[in-house]
């Protein structure tokens, strides 16, 4: 007779799984919180910066501890979007871990951004870093604009149909994507891409004041800060910088920046109020059509050379590229995500323009 087969074991009960991180790492700047709340607990630049009179480097949260941003260094893990130096983004994310967030990775999962189409040598690598390096008990990579559509969906989507097709415009640092999205998936050979994001503004804007008031091609930091400041997007370019060859009082655009002096602390300047009396010591950098040409770059990249369509073409290109039957859904569900999508009037702009093709 066969001997009875040996008592099958209970499975062992899977292992709790500790709360989410969220982590979107940009090529400006690293989001990083926890799942299921509403905001990033802590959003830092993802860079080192060297200030000009120190030997060391400054990354994450230390960079707020920097008082002089004239002439600094930066290093940048991502270049073109894509991670590049592994070992300064791996610091980066170790800062970010144990001293902003405070966590044990060992008791928590992952989900993580990730480029928009990928490399996949640079997906593995990434895999290896959270296993290997950290050691999440779960971990998910997703493409960033996913990430932007499930956060627009519960409050923006207008019927359950433009919650299933919609079309993601992603204004990064390196580069604007469009993505359509049917039912929850990007449609690949949709996808398109313009070589116009915040950085190449922002070198855009030092080369313009440089060549017209102040030398200021190593004031990274300052540009940038007066182009999220004063740059607005103009509906109509050409109405509008015609205006801005009006007199002093007649031109809407004109606007007096004050440099900072670091006298008092202020790393920053500011934009001077109207009426307000000039003071002897005050640098004063005067912009006017400055404020409307920047943002312009994303709707005319021939302005600098660049033999691309615009923002509104492409989203239309992108959208042609689809099924003919969805086309009239996509168009009326375009969520625009990134930080170039706070100039003023961006939204009012991109709309004009796609009702007039």
């Amino acid at each position: 007779a066969m001997a009875d087969a040996p008592p099958r074991r209970p499975a062992a009960a899977p292992a709790p799984v500790g709360p989410v991180v969220v982590l979107d790492n940009g090529g400006y700047t690293c989001k990083a919180g926890i799942g299921g709340q509403d905001m990033p607990i802590s959003v830092v630049p993802n860079c080192a910066i060297k200030p000009k009179r120190e030997k060391r480097f400054y990354v994450a949260d230390q960079i707020n501890d920097i008082i002089d941003f004239s002439q600094v260094y930066y290093k940048r893990p991502c270049e073109r979007g894509f991670i590049t130096d592994w070992d300064l983004q791996i610091e980066i994310w170790d800062r970010l871990f144990r001293h902003v967030l405070k966590i044990d990775t060992k008791e928590h999962g992952l989900l993580v951004s990730e480029p928009v189409c990928n490399l996949r040598a640079l997906s593995r690598r990434m895999d290896e870093v959270a296993f290997e390096r950290y050691d999440f008990q779960s971990y998910c990579r997703v493409p960033s604009p996913s990430m932007a559509l499930y956060h627009a969906m519960p409050t923006e989507a207008k019927t359950l149909l433009s919650e299933t097709y919609s079309v993601v415009v992603d204004i990064g640092y390196s580069f604007t994507h469009v993505i359509p999205f049917v039912e929850e998936a990007p449609v690949n050979h949709a996808i398109k891409r313009i070589s116009i994001g915040g950085k190449i503004m922002t070198n855009y804007l030092k080369e313009v004041i440089s060549y017209r008031s102040f030398s200021m091609m190593d004031e990274t930091h300052l540009v940038n800060h007066i182009k999220e400041t004063v740059c607005t997007t103009s509906v109509d370019f050409k109405v509008d910088l015609a205006k801005c060859k009006l007199g002093k009082k007649k031109n809407p655009y004109r606007l007096e920046y004050v440099l900072p002096s670091h006298v008092d602390g202020n790393t920053m300047g500011h934009v001077r109020p109207e009426n307000a009396k000039p003071i002897d010591e005050e640098q004063i950098l005067t912009l006017a059509n400055e404020r409307i040409t920047i943002p312009e770059l994303l709707f005319s990249p021939n302005l600098i050379g660049l033999k691309q369509a615009g923002l509104a073409e492409t989203v239309a290109q992108s959208i042609d590229a689809c099924h003919p039957d969805i086309r009239g859904l996509l168009f009326e569900n375009i969520i625009l995500v990134g930080g170039s999508t706070n100039f003023r009037n961006l939204g009012a702009r991109l709309e004009k323009e796609l009702r007039a093709l």
